[in-house]
């Protein structure tokens, strides 16, 4: 069981890193070839998800000291400001994108609610395997 254990924690570390690499080329590289589809809200959805499955992983990665809440604080508070840098990158270094309060809001929110999510699984499930 421990090197299931072990497995696991290392899987979540891999797709928390992926997950941030992800969010960063989402945010940064240009996709104006590729066609959209207009959903009133769309974006401010995908902002959220990214950073509600931001804090999911690298809480799951770190669940070991998790337990602590000094840690829960820091990856909240890591993801948010993430988001804030990742939306004046957006305004510094694209032509095509432009930094967007109500996305801050959106990733901002995401990330709280990743917390939430976090704990809802951990209790429920994550702790009657591992």
């Amino acid at each position: 069981m421990k090197i299931i254990k072990h497995l696991s924690e290392r899987n979540f570390l891999f797709f928390a890193i992926i997950w941030t690499v992800l969010i960063t080329v989402a945010s940064l590289v240009n996709f104006n070839n590729v066609p959209k589809v207009a959903i009133p809200g769309n974006d401010k959805l995908v902002h959220f998800l990214f950073y509600f499955f931001f804090v999911v992983f690298w809480s799951f990665a770190l669940h070991k000291n998790f337990y602590l809440k000094k840690y829960s604080f820091i990856i909240i508070v890591f993801a948010i400001v993430y988001g804030i840098i990742i939306e004046v990158l957006q305004g510094l270094l694209t032509t095509t994108r432009e930094p967007d309060l109500y996305d801050v809001f959106a990733n901002s929110l995401g990330a709280i609610m990743g917390y939430f999510g976090f704990y809802c699984v951990k209790y429920k499930f994550f702790n009657k395997f591992f």
